[in-house]
This record gives structure tokens, sequence and C-alpha cells, in this order.
């Protein structure tokens, strides 16, 4: 993942060109700038793809439940049809015994009185082979329903436990990272479980300052409590996702155009920050950048524009065996 964000290169360098402004020609800076904003705009499009990937996979989980609810509705369906059908065997049971010792008891009596009583027991006799073909297809029929409704019930069980240990180790892993991160005020920081997934909101004043997109100590020390905890756990994915208030980003210097932009950036600042110094494995972490789209309060009041402007560290649990599972494979 490290190589679709490859921006810390160019951070260092538009900041170099800043500070040595006198040193460098204009066209040697017109160049270093349109190469970073080029690659601004690239990784903007790979994290809106990313983040479209990410959105697939979350509708995926949840409709994991509905799959299981479904599949519950199913399976009890299934079962009042294999108790018709075993009602209904009974009772051709039934009508085939007596049918048959119809049959027996016309053939004793009977013996070679003559032709019309003959073809009538030919006629019963046939009717008795109906019986018994149609009996043997309906204990074909319940045996299947029977295997079906097993594997389905096995299904179902494979299914309620996935879940089950899904929600466990998220439960835990909140718990893990709570304590990781006792440090920092509510203010500063909350978590929380949602749609299956553990979110570590992060606000602006914990880890940048106004319009800038390098991350504060404070907030270095944060996310460093934080990497302890996601290198414990490789089998989640974290995505690493920024948010603004509605307030139009105004740039001094062109880098930055707008707060999609800004969003984009602070989100990769953190990304690169879980990975390159505290070696969080690249293929774990991507960042994305929502601007002011997905605000969590209203930007009406100052308190919302506050708790909008903030980095949210998802922690998302792979469902690969959950959707083979539903899938059938």
């Amino acid at each position: 993942m490290s190589k679709i964000y490859p921006m810390k290169q160019y951070i260092i360098s538009i900041f170099a060109i800043v500070l040595f402004t006198n040193c460098v020609t204009q066209k040697e800076y017109d160049k270093a700038l349109n190469d970073y904003l080029n690659e601004a705009i690239k990784n903007k499009s790979l994290a809106q793809r990313l983040d479209s990937t990410q959105t697939d996979c979350a509708s995926k989980t949840t409709k994991l439940s509905e799959e299981l609810q479904k599949l519950r509705s199913d399976s009890t369906q299934l079962a009042d049809l294999i108790e018709s059908m075993k009602k209904e065997m009974d009772e051709q049971v039934v009508q085939f015994t007596k049918s048959q010792k119809e049959y027996l008891q016309k053939l004793k009596d009977a013996g070679d009185k003559n032709q019309k009583t003959n073809a009538d027991l030919l006629q019963m006799q046939l009717d008795l082979e109906k019986q018994k073909i149609a009996l043997q297809q309906k204990e074909a029929d319940l045996k299947k329903a029977n295997a079906d409704l097993q594997a389905r019930e096995a299904r179902i069980t494979e299914l309620e436990k996935l879940l089950s240990q899904q929600k466990t180790k998220m439960e835990a892993l909140k718990e893990a990272i709570m304590n990781a991160l006792t440090d920092f005020s509510s203010g500063e920081l909350s978590v929380y479980i949602k749609d299956g997934k553990v979110y570590v909101s992060m606000s602006d004043k914990l880890l940048f300052k106004s319009g800038s997109t390098v991350v504060e100590s404070k907030g270095v020390e944060a996310l460093g409590k934080l990497a302890e905890v996601i290198k414990k756990n490789t089998d989640i994915l974290v995505n690493v996702e920024g948010h603004t208030d509605n307030v139009p980003y105004l740039s001094s210097n062109g880098c930055i155009k707008d707060n999609w932009d800004l969003s984009l950036m602070r989100a990769s600042s953190v990304l690169h920050i879980l990975i390159d110094k505290y070696k969080v494995m690249p293929l774990q972490v991507f960042a994305s950048g929502r601007g002011e789209f997905s605000p969590k309060e209203s930007n009406s009041t100052a308190e919302g524009r506050a708790a909008n402007r903030r980095t949210e560290i998802i922690l998302a649990p792979k469902v690969d065996k959950l959707l083979d599972l539903v899938n059938g494979h």
C-alpha cells in the first residue's frame, strides 16, 4: 500500500523549496510544485477507488446477517415441508397397504370364475404398481429434503459461529485499543464499534494544526500506541479516513485545492506514520479522504464543525470466510 501513496518525498521536497526559494530557479520551483500536485491528484483517484472497495466490503458484511436470517427462514419452511411430506407419505403407506390387502383378498376369492374378475384384478395390480412408484418417489424426495435441511442447518451453524467469533474479536480489539489509549481524553479521541467495525476517531486538535497536514507530536504518540495493537492483529484491514468541516479551505500556495485534498493528505500523513515510523504492514492499511461530505454532526455550529474535523481509523475484519460460506464455496 505504501506504493499507492508515495507522497512523503514530495512533501519534503515542497517544504525544502519553500524554505530555500532563493536557492532555486522559478522553473525548478514550478516543476516541483507541478509534480507534487500531479501526485496528489493520482492519490486522490486511487483513494476513491479503494474507498469504493471498502464500501462494497462493508455492504457485504452488513448483508451477512440478512443472509443468516434468510437461511433460518428457509430452513423453517423446509422443515415444515418435510413434516408435510412425512404426513403425506404415511397416508400413502396406509392406502398402499389397504389396496394391497384388498387385491390379495380378491385374488383369493376370485380364482378363475370369470374374465371380468380377472380384468378387475389386473387393473388393481396396475394401480398398486403406480402407488408403489409414487411412494418410492416420495421417499426419495423426503430423503433429499432431509439432506438439504441438514446441509442448510450446518451452514447456519457455521455462519453463526463465524459471526460470533467476529463480534467477539471486534469487542476484544476495541477493549485493547481503549486500554492502549487511556492517556488521551474523550475530547481528543473516541473508540466505538459500528457495523461490525472498530472506529478510532481522532480530532484535528490531537493530530493537526489548522490547515496543516503534518501530524503533531501528541498525535504521533497516539498513533504509536494504536499501531502496537494493529500489529498484533494482522488479519484486520485498516482504513485511515480523513474528514473536514464545510468551511472552504483557503490555500496560500496552491498545493491543496480544497477540503477533499486536505482530508486525503491528512489521511495519507497518518498512514505514512503507521507504516514508515511504526512498521504496520503496508498491505494492511490504506487511506481515503471524504472531505466535508460525511459529517458526524451538523456544520451549523462551532461544536459540530469541530466534531467533523477528524481522522477516523477504521479497523475491519476480513470477511473472506463468511462470504465463501454465504456463496456456498
